[in-house]
This record gives C-alpha cells, sequence and structure tokens, in this order.
C-alpha cells in the first residue's frame, strides 16, 4: 500500500482543479490561531481538537470534513521552536491514536522544544473513516497465488465486493479520500495553528503525503523527515516487483537470527517449520477461529503476519509464536496476528481507507489477470514469501474505478532541504525508493540507516548517530551530507 503511479502532464491538470488556494485557505479556517484544545480522553498529557476542511477542493461549498487532532505541547515553553506534525502512514492509520508512540520515540531534545501534533487524515480514524463493510479477516485470509499461472489473483472477488460496496455508499464522493487533498487539509491546519512553516516527520505511506505537500506548499516547510520512503514515480505493478525480493531478503534474515537463537519459538530450524506451515496452510487452511470470524486461516494470513513482524519485530514479537501453534493445528494466533495488520490500534478496520485511498492516488489499476500474472511470477522467484508483494501493493485496485485526482508530479522546488531515509534491510519500502525519492525532490537529502525493520522510528529511534544527525537537522536545520549513512 504505498506510492502511486504519476505523469508530469498530472500536475498541469490537478492545477487546474483547485481553486486559489490562499482563499480556500481562508474559507476553511475560521481564523488562524483559534484551535481550541481540550483534554483527549484517555491520552495523559495530550490535547485534542478539529479543524474543519473542505471535502472537495474544486468545489469548497459541497460540504466538509472535521479533522482530528492530538497535540503534546512542547515542555521547553522558553526554547519552543514550532510545530512538528507527524503522519504514521497506512494510508488509513490512526495519528491520533499513535501519538503516544511517536512521543516515546523522538529524540528527548526534539520533542521538548516543539509542539507534535498528529491528525487522522481525511476518510481515517476520527475523520470521516472510509466504512464500506470490508472484513480484515475476509482481506487478511485471501491467498496470494493463483491456481494457475492463468488466473487472476485470488482475493478478486474480497477486492470486487469492497469496490462495490464504497461505490454504492460513496459514489463520487469516493474521490474525495486522496493525497492531493490530504495535502492540502495539512495547510489549513498550518494556518489554523497560526504557524508560518511547519515541521513534518513522515513514515512510510506518510512519506509521499509529505512529499506531495512540499511539492504543493515548499515555502510553508521549515523541515521535512520522510522515514521508510516510497517512490512516487513508481506504478503499483513496479511497487510489487520491487518490494518482493527485500521481503524475501527479511525472511531470510530472520531464519538466520532465530536458529542462532534458543529462545525463538521456531529454534533451531525456523526455515523449515514455517516452509511446513506454508505448505500445509496452501493445501488445507486451518478452521476458522469463531467468535464471528467464519474464514479459515490460510497463507495469506502467515503473509500477512510474516510482513507486520518483519517490519516492526519489537512490537510484534508473537509472531515465531504463532507460527509454532499453526505447525500444532491452531490457527487462531496466526489471524490474530495478521488481524493486527489490517487493524487500527481501536480495533477499526483499515481495510477501506486503505485502498481508497491507495487506489483514488493511482492514475492506472492494473485488472485482476494481470496482477495474478503477477503473483505468479513473483511467486516463482521468490518462493517464500514474494508473491503476497502483488496482493499488498496493489490487489485493492483490481476493481477500482478510474481515480479523479492522482498524486500530482513530485519535485518540490524551492523547498528547503528535505532528509529522505531508507533502512537497508526494510522489507516494506526497499532502501531503492529511498534513492529515488531523495533524487526526485529538488533538495532532497538521502540518509541510511543499516538495519532492518521498516522505518528507522520504529526500528533504530536510539541509534546515537541517526538521532545526532536528525536532531540537528530539525531543530537547527542542519541537515546531514547527503548520502550519509549510520550502521
Amino acid at each position: 500500500m504505498h506510492t502511486r503511479l504519476v505523469f508530469a502532464v498530472v500536475a498541469i491538470i490537478v492545477a487546474t482543479l483547485f481553486v486559489p488556494v490562499d482563499a480556500t485557505v481562508a474559507r476553511a479556517a475560521a481564523a488562524t490561531g483559534t484551535i481550541r484544545w481540550s483534554p483527549c480522553p484517555g491520552q495523559a498529557g495530550a490535547e485534542c481538537a478539529a479543524v474543519a476542511v473542505p471535502a472537495d477542493y474544486r468545489t469548497p461549498g459541497r460540504g466538509q470534513f472535521a479533522l482530528a487532532l492530538a497535540r503534546h505541547a512542547a515542555v521547553d515553553r522558553a526554547h519552543r521552536i514550532g510545530v512538528l506534525l507527524f503522519n504514521p502512514g497506512g494510508p488509513g492509520e490512526s495519528g491520533v491514536q499513535l501519538l503516544g508512540l511517536v512521543m516515546a520515540l523522538l529524540p528527548p531534545a526534539v520533542a521538548s522544544r516543539f509542539d507534535v501534533i498528529a491528525f487522522d487524515e481525511r476518510g481515517t480514524g476520527a475523520s470521516n473513516r472510509v466504512d464500506c463493510g470490508t472484513s480484515p479477516a475476509a482481506a487478511a485470509s485471501v491467498l496470494p497465488v493463483p491456481a494457475r499461472q492463468d488466473r487472476p489473483l485470488p482475493g478478486t472477488r474480497v477486492f470486487d465486493g469492497m469496490a462495490d460496496r464504497c461505490q454504492r455508499l460513496y459514489g463520487t464522493r469516493l474521490g474525495d479520500f486522496n493525497t492531493t487533498y490530504a495535502a492540502h487539509d495539512l495547510d489549513v491546519i498550518r494556518a489554523a495553528l497560526g504557524e508560518s512553516r511547519i515541521n513534518y516527520l513522515g513514515l512510510s505511506y506518510g512519506t509521499l503525503l509529505g512529499a506531495t505537500y512540499a511539492q504543493l506548499f515548499p515555502h510553508r516547510v521549515r523541515t521535512m523527515v520522510l522515514d521508510g520512503a516510497i517512490d512516487p514515480a513508481a506504478s503499483l505493478e513496479e511497487e510489487a516487483r520491487q518490494e518482493a525480493p527485500a521481503i524475501e531478503a527479511s525472511l531470510a534474515h530472520f531464519f538466520d537470527t532465530c536458529s542462532r537463537d534458543p529462545k525463538c519459538a521456531l529454534y533451531p530450524d525456523p526455515a523449515k517449520t514455517y516452509q511446513a506451515v506454508k505448505a500445509s496452510l496452501e493445501e488445507h487452511p486451518l478452521p476458522a477461529p469463531g467468535n464471528g470470524d467464519d474464514n479459515p486461516v490460510t497463507v495469506g494470513d502467515l503473509d500477512a503476519a510474516a510482513l507486520l513482524y518483519l517490519s516492526v519485530p519489537n512490537l510484534i514479537g508473537a509472531f515465531p509464536a504463532a507460527v509454532q501453534s499453526a505447525a500444532h493445528g491452531d490457527g487462531t494466533p496466526l489471524r490474530q496476528t495478521s488481524l493486527t495488520f489490517f487493524t487500527d490500534l481501536d480495533g477499526s478496520s483499515l481495510v477501506d481507507p486503505l485502498w481508497t485511498i491507495t487506489c483514488e492516488d493511482q492514475r492506472v489499476h492494473p485488472d485482476a489477470a494481470r496482477a495474478g500474472r503477477l503473483a505468479w511470477d513473483l511467486n516463482r522467484r521468490y518462493p517464500l514469501i514474494g508473491a503476497y508483494a502483488a496482493t499488498y501493493d496493489l490487489g485493492g485496485c483490481v476493481s477500482w474505478p478510474r481515480s479523479r485526482v492522482p498524486v500530482p508530479h513530485i519535485r518540490a522546488s524551492g523547498a528547503p532541504p528535505i532528509v529522505v531515509i531508507g533502512n537497508t534491510g526494510d522489507p516494506n519500502t526497499p532502501h531503492l525508493w529511498a534513492q529515488r525519492l531523495a533524487h526526485t525532490l529538488a533538495s532532497g537529502v538521502l540518509l541510511t540507516w543499516q538495519g532492518w525493520g521498516h522505518t528507522w522510528l520504529l526500528n533504530g529511534s536510539t541509534d546515537a548517530c541517526m538521532t545526532r544527525l536528525l536532531s540537528a537537522y530539525v531543530l537547527e536545520r542542519s541537515a546531514p551530507s547527503n548520502g550519509r549513512t549510520c550502521t
């Protein structure tokens, strides 16, 4: 669920869709600097608020969305620098729900001198979340590989139903949920906060949102960190082809480390157990867990749970034990882990908002037959888990209607230095994408972390080299040298 195919002509088309930005912002924000904050229920030290934005920036009078915000105010008020806006990625994840996590991971010097503000992007969390009724369990259990080379992507039935329900429920309003509009929302938030410029931290998909904001509002950026970067110029099919070897390499690395760790639930031969479970699930899915979930536990659950674990192993430590349980005939722990991939912290489904934003951003949607051939080919080349990249990156778009506002061509000319972070062992957003995004941005600065997992912040926030470089950048606007690596 990453970046979108873009063309230079899209920038011209999209530019004609909007009323002048300043006028739109003036109408959307009642007054600058007048957000009313109140304590967030259940979040110690956090304050919550809402900001109204136009539902459709082409027709601002058609209606509004209320965007949910949460902030931790700067502790060091005497040396406060400004606001740091945060997006956790997805698309679809609630920034408001994850504010506490990002506060725990940010360098303390940064957290103390900025108002750290999370928000739920339009169509997500508490900001008019898209809900078409698609079951997370159904999405988790879709098979990744067709039975024959000439068959469509197996999950097409689930994705057909999702697209049909979304169109019936939302009609043309589906086009309101896209990254370009979300970037305009960011500028409404900036104005409502009374800030002339923002600092921004985006993870994974959040790097696309940040890059789009920098393209549309380059002079509104003070600093911007894009962690776990995606390549805005890659098509969905290209994403899958580039991600498959990264997932495969990460899984092989897990096998290696687990085989040397007696505390690992799959010790001493994790590869053998994993492959046995995979083969068994392909032939005989395990019974549905029950309690309202009547979807059998399949190899799709195994792949989804594995990718989630490989992305954030320190946060999802139950995966090896779940595989071991599946080896003994109990698929419930595996389903519980895979569902974590498709639900927000509060348990709400991420499936519909994730695919709505992903597909609305893309100009080209591969059909089910092409997606099936891609999965078959990736399975042949990367037999452990590579085929899952097809379902993960483009599965939900095979039946989606034509998008109305694709992501524009991104260059962000005129923006200050933008730091783009890539992990060498990222299974979710390959390091190649960080290299390409840093090159695409006119002021992109590539910073590499030699580590495993998805994003530096979620996997290496204690790394002294990265903390020092990023603190200097965000606090003092002193960007690291392009191509710098922390080992």
